[in-house]
């Protein structure tokens, strides 16, 4: 009861939520990621092995806000990209990152087969996708 009388006390402003930190949906400890699929002709898949590429690509995704749909989205019939997050090279995907690019762009993360939070997007979605794209194409000697 002593921290429902604390919090009671306290008010949200825009600015308390704003400043929030984003949700950490792709934990660390992975050991490898990669990029597959995309509408691009000749899309290829791509892999790093590298801590600080898979780091930065974490936190470019973390950063994301909180996709907010329009009322109606066009269709969508564009392949998604994915991104897997892997513990281990050898094990199944800890996590999936899937970015439906067309009709109203958007992230969306799963783990173990189930949707973690709503759906990301946001104004940086794109560029975040091709930076992503760019950090894991590029060469890789520990790949």
């Amino acid at each position: 009861m002593a921290t429902l009388s604390l919090l009671a006390g306290l008010a949200l402003t825009p600015a308390t939520v704003a400043a929030a930190p984003p949700a950490d949906r792709i934990g660390p400890g992975k050991t490898l990621v990669t990029l597959s699929g995309g509408a691009a002709p000749g899309s290829r898949a791509g892999s790093s092995r590298d801590g600080a590429v898979i780091a930065r690509v974490r936190r470019m995704l973390n950063a994301l806000p909180v996709y907010r749909p329009a009322l109606v989205c066009p269709d969508d019939l564009t392949v998604p990209s994915v991104l897997a997050f892997y513990r281990t090279p050898t094990a199944s995907p800890y996590a999936r990152v899937s970015f439906q690019l067309g009709g109203c762009p958007r992230a969306t993360v799963t783990r173990g087969g189930r949707v973690v939070g709503p759906p990301l997007g946001g104004p940086r979605l794109l560029a975040t996708i091709d930076a992503i794209r760019t950090l894991i194409d590029r060469p890789n000697p520990t790949a």
